[in-house]
């Protein structure tokens, strides 16, 4: 291998480095990735956070298509784009336990092209929404369940409310 293609070859690395470090993620990690509202409580230990989704139709909020506004569309797999639209969301009226935080972290659209099943079937595109929120406990909670509830309030729309169940459970702080 010559030193001109061993230059290059490093190079690429690098630059594949850079652009894997500057990926979005919804929670830090892969370790963080966010738990499904509908698998139950989630688990928090003291001074912890935890991540939990809720997906949601645009009926839900009373939003057409056409009313999503992400600023870039990003492909999601075969036939499907996921575009941030939390800049047209927000969580209002919470009821947090004392000492507690809750917050949304992101709204992301999903729109999804669905073939028609034949030649009076055509395709068409189906959108959903995928809301994560963060609660973050505090380092001397007393243990056992714990409900956050809160409305998540599409911009000049519909809400929806949220509730979220943990399971605060003893440990130690991280």
């Amino acid at each position: 291998m010559n030193s001109r293609a061993l230059v290059v070859g490093v190079g690429a690395l690098l630059l594949a480095l850079v652009v894997s470090a500057c990926a979005p993620t919804t929670a830090g990690s892969a370790a963080n990735a966010p738990l499904m509202a509908s698998a139950g409580p989630a688990a928090v230990t003291p001074g912890s956070s935890v991540y939990v989704q809720l997906d949601y139709l645009l009926s839900d909020f009373g939003l057409n298509p056409g009313d999503l506004r992400a600023s870039l569309w990003v492909p999601s797999g075969y036939d499907s784009e996921v575009g941030d639209v939390s800049s047209q969301f927000g969580l209002v009226d919470l009821r947090v336990p004392d000492d507690w935080r809750f917050s949304l972290v992101n709204v992301r659209a999903e729109r999804k092209t669905v073939a028609g099943s034949g030649a009076f079937d055509a395709n068409r595109t189906a959108f959903s929404l995928m809301a994560v929120f963060r609660v973050d406990a505090p380092a001397d909670f007393i243990p056992g369940p714990y409900r956050f509830r809160a409305d998540l309030q599409a911009r000049g729309a519909g809400a929806q409310s949220v509730t979220i169940n943990v399971d605060a459970r003893p440990g130690s702080a991280p």
